[in-house]
């Protein structure tokens, strides 16, 4: 019985060639869960001048306002000679509009 010579440069082996590998993919839906209403939005715009874009308080005051109230920007257009800011959130269901309880009282 001899040894053959092996280098490190030689690759190893394949386990078994006819043998089918297993899927990478988990098995299940290919689709995200994702809850019910969680997709629904609402967009709004605001128009506001070239001057006012650009003069470095409007747009962040109308950003800051918007978003405090719950409003992601999405997009700037330009609209002629104006610009268009897009706005979205999430669109918010009759039930969490109307809210029923107590109110904690005013410190």
């Amino acid at each position: 019985m001899t040894m053959r010579f092996r280098s490190e440069e030689e690759p190893e082996p394949d386990e078994d060639p006819d043998e089918e590998t297993a899927a990478a993919a988990p098995p299940g839906p290919m689709v995200p869960a994702v809850a019910a209403g969680a997709r629904d939005l609402e967009y709004r715009t605001e128009l506001v001048t070239a001057a006012e874009v650009v003069d470095g308080s409007t747009l962040a005051d109308q950003l800051t306002k918007a978003s405090s109230e719950g409003w992601d920007l999405v997009e700037i257009i330009q609209a002629g000679e104006r610009y268009a800011i897009l706005l979205r959130r999430p669109k918010m269901s009759d039930r969490e509009a109307r809210r029923v309880g107590f109110l904690p009282p005013p410190h």
